[in-house]
């Protein structure tokens, strides 16, 4: 427990770092340094944790993915091809995710209601892009579609939905939906005030809820916290 509570600190520091030099326009280039630390970080932390084989690995390949989009992401600006590499870099990152939480869905559980609030609002939102994603229609397309499946499959858990981990997952799930649709609005549409900065806080929170959420809702974790 102490060692999560150090671990919630410096990474409250980090994310707070990274906000600060992304805000700034002549730190902009510093961001190598302090925007890998946020996901990087979590790397870290999640593999010094005893979970289960298979959680290891599928929720340590989605931060690895997750990283190498970053990385990416910060040179995207200048570099087209950069932004396509983190779309397919994020987009390996959502299927990992997938992969874990399918391994407990609850198939009790109706998933014809949100799936329709899913495919209204990733509709909804390609409608409003549509004629201004250039060659990358498909991609982000399939994107969509996947980080619906990934907040479907996040709701579908079976687990308590008024357990920690249950709302930590979908919580981390729903807000790296509304990250990346901020960077898609801002990047072909329009522009979002403080967009850099609401990204950046909605994404690092993001990931922050689902390394938390799986480590909350693995047998193993819950099973050393009720001995000690």
């Amino acid at each position: 427990m102490k060692k999560t509570k150090l671990f919630l600190w410096c990474f409250t520091i980090i994310l707070f770092i990274e906000l600060i030099v992304v805000s700034n326009p002549t730190w902009y280039l510093y961001r190598i340094f302090t925007k890998p630390l946020i996901v990087g970080s979590l790397l870290v932390f999640f593999l010094i944790q005893k979970v289960d084989k298979k959680t290891k690995v599928f929720v340590s390949l989605a931060l690895v993915s997750t990283l190498i989009g970053d990385i990416q992401l910060i040179y995207a600006s200048d570099l087209e091809f950069l932004f396509l590499g983190g779309l397919i870099a994020f987009l390996i990152s959502l299927m990992f995710y997938i992969l874990e939480f399918s391994r407990s869905r609850d198939k009790s559980i109706n998933f014809i209601f949100p799936s329709l609030i899913l495919s209204l609002y990733a509709g909804t939102l390609f409608w409003y892009l549509h004629d201004y994603l250039d060659g990358l229609t498909i991609p982000v397309a399939i994107y969509m579609i996947t980080a619906g499946m990934m907040i479907l499959f996040a709701y579908l858990r079976h687990d308590d939905m008024f357990h920690n981990g249950y709302i930590y997952i979908l919580t981390g799930a729903l807000l790296l939906m509304l990250s990346a649709s901020i960077v898609a609005i801002t990047r072909f549409k329009s522009d979002i005030m403080y967009s850099d900065v609401l990204v950046m806080g909605i994404h690092g929170i993001a990931q922050l809820c689902l390394v938390m959420g799986v480590l909350m809702s693995d047998p193993f974790c819950r099973k050393q916290k009720s001995l000690s």
